[in-house]
């Protein structure tokens, strides 16, 4: 029997009132600054602890370390921002010193084939991973560990996990190269942060991307594709896993795929420590580069104290659970891109 009132589920489903614009001023600021403030303070311990932090060494490894880790975190940002996760990244950047070293026998000349290479064995990985998440509907984490299992098999039947094989010195630049005394790495990683955060911020592809994380159902009855942006996103993440592993290897000068284990987890953190949300749609990638350069400072500063890799995981895990703690508590600041649900992409 109709009473003429206001339906009870029409007060179920109206959409909660936002912020007052001074909390929101306030968590927006919060956001931005607390990975610089991280950053200042991670600086301020290591000049207290370590005066050693600042010498010229030291401090080329920390633009090396921002430089590696960047990359890929970029990748990561872009996968995270639709609302998934790549945890074949490192298993990527090892696939790559493989084939690099096993194709070129540290031959220059065959350089530009084993790039090629590469780039095309990175691509097939990040297909794997979108065929999984998109099409046979896997939850992001499961089909990307098993493609990082898959891939990690392989390396390790074929070197038989031991430090092998010769990089080309011609690769070297890319891994121990400088310009104005700053590594080529970290020239690299800010090259490539700035076309993705010009793609994200003005484009209507990162609008697309946006959309599909913060809203995948409603941005697919809008007409956007949402799989192909997943997928795209997973296959960049793997190309730009590539990249990092053509600079590791100039780095090492042999195939070591150990070295590179950590960059799944690396490459997360530098994102979730700057405020990328793992629920997607939500974060810049200034932000990313901020997570980056305090992550960056954080390990390194750890191996000047003496930690091993356990204690330099554990303290990674931390950060990120911190990160997420805060996220939840609702200190996240919303992209300038995001589309609301009714509106349509364009």
């Amino acid at each position: 029997m109709s009473t003429g009132g206001v339906p009870a589920t029409t007060t179920q489903t109206a959409p909660a009132a936002d912020p007052s614009p001074g909390q929101g001023g306030l968590r927006r600021a919060l956001t931005l600054v607390a990975p610089l403030g991280g950053l200042a303070l991670v600086l301020l311990l290591a000049a207290v602890t370590t005066p050693g932090f600042y010498s010229g060494g030291v401090l080329q490894l920390v633009l090396f370390q921002a430089g590696l880790i960047g990359v890929t975190a970029v990748g990561q940002t872009l996968v995270l921002l639709v609302g998934g996760i790549d945890l074949s990244i490192g298993a990527v950047v090892g696939l790559t010193t493989v084939i690099v070293a096993s194709w070129t026998l540290g031959a220059d000349e065959d350089l530009g084939v084993a790039v090629l290479l590469a780039l095309a064995a990175g691509a097939g990985v990040g297909l794997l991973n979108a065929l999984l998440v998109v099409l046979r509907q896997v939850p992001p984490f499961v089909a990307t560990f098993a493609t990082f299992v898959l891939v990690q098999g392989v390396i390790t039947a074929w070197t038989r996990g031991a430090p092998s094989g010769n990089i080309p010195a011609a690769l070297s630049p890319l891994g121990t190269g400088r310009f104005l005394g700053v590594p080529l790495p970290t020239w690299v990683f800010l090259a490539v942060a700035l076309v993705a955060a010009v793609v994200l911020g003005g484009t209507g592809l990162g609008r697309r991307v946006y959309a599909t994380g913060a809203n995948p159902r409603a941005t697919a009855l809008s007409g956007v594709r949402t799989g192909r942006v997943v997928a795209g996103c997973y296959v960049v993440s793997a190309l730009l896993a590539v990249l990092a592993g053509l600079i590791n290897a100039g780095y090492i000068g042999y195939v070591d795929a150990q070295l590179s284990r950590s960059l799944d987890l690396d490459s997360v953190a530098a994102a979730v420590i700057g405020g990328i949300a793992l629920t997607g749609g939500r974060g810049r990638i200034g932000q990313t580069v901020a997570g980056v350069a305090l992550l960056a400072v954080l390990l390194t500063w750890l191996r000047q104290l003496g930690a091993g890799p356990g204690a330099q995981l554990a303290v990674s895990g931390a950060v990120i659970l911190l990160a997420v703690w805060l996220q939840s508590s609702g200190w996240t600041v919303r992209s300038p891109r995001r589309i609301k649900q009714r509106d349509g992409v364009r």
